[in-house]
Order: C-alpha cells, then sequence, then structure tokens
C-alpha cells in the first residue's frame, strides 16, 4: 500500500471512531436510585422521582439489624400481579451482613446484602408493583406491597419552560405542533452522522486515487 493510500485509510479510520464516539456521548448514562431496606419496610416505599427514567437502575440495600432477620423483593416486571421467576425479578433473601473468609471473600457465595435491577433503555414506562417480605429464622413475620414508576427518558428537564415561552396566567393560547412532525435532536445527530462518514470516506477514495492519476499522466507525458 503507497504512502497516500495509508494516510486515506487512517484517516478514514479516524473519522469513523470519532463518530462512534458521538453517537455514545449522546447516548443514556445510567444511574442508580437507592433504597435503603429497615425493619419497617423500604425507604422511601414507593418510588416516584421523576428522574427514575428508563435505563436506570434500582438497588434496595437490606439495613435491618435485627437478629436472625432477612428479605426479599420481587418485582413485578409483566404487571399480571403475579410473582413469578420466570417472568419476574426476585432476589434472593438478603441479610445484613455476610461473613468472609480470610482472604476477603464471601464464606456463602449465595449470601447476598443487596439486590440491584436495572431497566432496559427500552423499557415501558409506567407503574411496577414489588413485594417486600421480611423474615425472621427463615419465617415471613410481614409482607408489604409498593409501587415503582418508571418515567420515559426523554432528555428534557420536566416542567421548566423554554426561553422565550410564556407560562402562567394572562399568556395567549398557543397552537402545539404534533410531535411527529418536529424533529428531534437524536435524529438531527444521526443525520450528522451519515454526512460525515459519507465525506470521509469519499475523501478517503480521493485520496488513495491522487497518486494514480499522476503516475497516468507521467506515462503520457513520456510517450509524446
Amino acid at each position: 500500500m503507497s504512502g497516500w493510500n495509508h494516510r486515506g485509510a487512517v484517516f478514514a479510520m479516524v473519522m469513523v471512531v470519532g463518530l462512534a464516539c458521538m453517537g455514545q456521548t449522546a447516548a443514556h448514562e445510567q444511574e442508580t436510585y437507592n433504597v435503603i431496606v429497615v425493619a419497617d419496610g423500604p425507604m422511601p416505599a414507593n418510588i416516584t422521582d421523576s428522574d427514575f427514567v428508563q435505563g436506570n437502575a434500582v438497588v434496595f440495600r437490606m439495613k435491618d439489624t435485627s437478629e436472625n432477620a432477612s428479605i426479599r423483593i420481587s418485582i413485578d416486571l409483566n404487571g399480571d400481579g403475579v410473582y413469578d421467576n420466570a417472568t419476574d425479578n426476585i432476589s434472593v433473601w438478603l441479610v445484613e451482613s455476610c461473613e468472609l473468609t480470610e482472604n476477603g471473600t464471601l464464606a456463602d457465595q449465595s449470601c447476598a446484602v443487596s439486590h440491584t435491577y436495572a431497566f432496559d433503555l427500552n423499557a415501558t414506562p409506567g407503574n411496577y408493583d414489588y413485594m417486600f417480605e421480611r423474615a425472621i429464622n427463615g419465617s415471613v413475620v410481614s409482607t408489604q406491597n409498593h409501587t415503582m414508576t418508571l418515567w420515559k427518558d426523554v432528555h428534557e428537564e420536566a416542567g421548566v419552560p423554554s426561553t422565550g415561552d410564556c407560562f402562567g396566567i394572562g399568556c395567549e393560547q398557543q397552537t402545539v405542533e404534533p410531535a411527529s412532525e418536529s424533529v428531534t435532536q437524536q435524529e438531527v445527530l444521526v443525520g450528522v452522522m451519515v454526512v460525515a462518514a459519507i465525506g470521509a470516506l469519499g475523501l478517503a477514495f480521493s485520496i488513495s486515487r491522487d497518486p494514480e492519476r499522476l503516475v497516468s499522466k507521467a506515462l503520457v507525458l513520456e510517450e509524446e
């Protein structure tokens, strides 16, 4: 491969990697919502925070220091009201602390002090019921049912008007265009990435062709 061809290929590769990084920075960054579980139950019991959106995770941390206490969390993912290991998310029985070996590893690999569930980026927004069970010496002594609300990830700050918007008493009614006719920021980014990729490949091809044109032109001059 000639020097020009090599430089053109490297340039195209750099452009492709750069565009991939742009796509990653535009993706949603996962956040984790913490729930502390004590003897009286989860704190908070119901998750209603609007920042808890698609792609986020929830972690239940066992902090019940009662003797021989354990808790279990079951999340009803399909909304059928029945907690099933095959279709829902059910934790192991969590304890307040786990015994460690001299090397700092778990003496019992099944022992856990917390349980985490991460929602998919395309998970259905809405209310998800979950059940909290508390046991003493392996016998269930109390059960609570609560709800977590998963919000749609729109990459906007809900409830905050845009610059120039009028809100409150005295504002004239404005016509809102259908959402299907608007162009989202993600669509614009995708369009820019496609155009840039085509331009990078075209430029690399043009660079690789320049030495061939120079050689052809030199041969014609020699023949004349």
